[in-house]
């Protein structure tokens, strides 16, 4: 459920429209989204190279994650535990609504997510992350349209 509010000019810097969307609060002003809602300071990006053999250019699955959200449907956790356990990269994505610092940690707890599944499946897993640093959908859409369109950046890739 989403909650809207406006708030006057002398609550906000400049006047914006507030919501609450799961707990979070955003602020939209000035045609950018800002997300007030503490998160914690994310660690430096893991840089891990991919592999770059022709047969491996694409990664092994790919699941992905609703709006805001770091937790797998049970449908994506089963696209999970059809892989043997091996050994796994997992690159967690974000889309690019929100702080670049908040991207960040969800892409990285998103990847953490992917990573505790593999790991009770027996793998051994690499985690990286990389905020919304590779979503090249950019879009005039606005509201849940928009949030729709960008589906294809909020996930996890396993390699």
């Amino acid at each position: 459920m989403i909650d809207y509010f406006y708030t006057p000019a002398f609550e906000e810097v400049n006047e914006a429209v507030v919501y609450v969307y799961d707990g979070f609060k955003h602020v939209i002003a000035e045609r950018t989204l800002f997300s007030l809602t503490p998160v914690a300071e994310p660690e430096p990006e893991v840089k891990v190279e991919v592999p770059k053999k022709e047969e491996e250019k694409k990664p092994k699955l790919v699941v992905y994650f609703g709006f805001n959200k770091s937790r797998l449907t049970l449908e994506e956790r089963e696209k999970l535990k059809s892989l043997k356990p091996s050994s796994y990269l997992v690159v967690g994505h974000a889309d690019w609504i929100g702080s670049e610092r908040y991207n960040l940690v969800l892409s990285k707890l998103r990847a953490q997510e992917v990573g505790k599944v593999l790991k009770g499946l027996g793998s051994e897993v690499k985690l990286s992350w990389k905020g919304e640093q590779e979503c090249k959908i950019k879009s005039n859409l606005k509201g849940k349209a928009l949030i729709d369109a960008l589906r294809e950046c909020r996930k996890v890739e396993v390699w």
